[in-house]
């Protein structure tokens, strides 16, 4: 008779092989990287600070069920970063969720007979990028319909 392998796959050695990986890809990048000297310490310090002012963006994710008050909050937010000189990346439109619930017609007989009620939640997702104080001034001033919901990430 056959012996059945009992040893799986586990999330720990999953775990140990992404760790790896990182540790040896920050190696290759130290074998690469040339001797610090002030200069260049220096000059990676400013680089660092300039790719991290350009590369900040204010990410605004909105959910609503209804599309037309999604589309009036969208054309505002666009509106207001355009007009402060923004980058603006989107509306991107994200997959809709769908909760679909199911109901007795009737409360003590006829459960063959049943309702199906649904709310679909529509998303959107817009990129500011190089938002300046001027933008985030006026997306903080914006008035939003009220059936739609705003997180912010800077």
């Amino acid at each position: 008779a056959r012996r059945r392998r009992t040893t799986r796959r586990t999330p720990a050695r999953a775990a140990t092989r992404i760790m790896f990986a990182t540790h040896t890809s920050q190696i290759s990048a130290l074998r690469a990287a040339p001797a610090k000297t002030r200069a260049t310490t220096k000059a990676r310090a400013a680089t660092a600070q300039a790719a991290a002012v350009q590369a900040s963006k204010i990410r605004i994710r909105l959910r609503s069920f209804e599309t037309n008050h999604m589309q009036s909050a969208c054309d505002k937010i666009l509106e207001a970063a355009k007009a402060t000189e923004a980058r603006v990346s989107g509306p991107v439109p994200l997959p809709t969720k769908r909760r679909i619930f199911c109901v007795l017609r009737s409360p003590h007989v006829n459960k063959d007979s049943r309702e199906h009620f649904e709310t679909r939640t529509h998303h959107r997702l817009i990129d500011v990028h190089q938002p300046t104080a001027q933008t985030i001034d006026a997306l903080m001033a914006l008035e939003l319909p009220s059936g739609v919901d705003v997180e912010i990430k800077l």
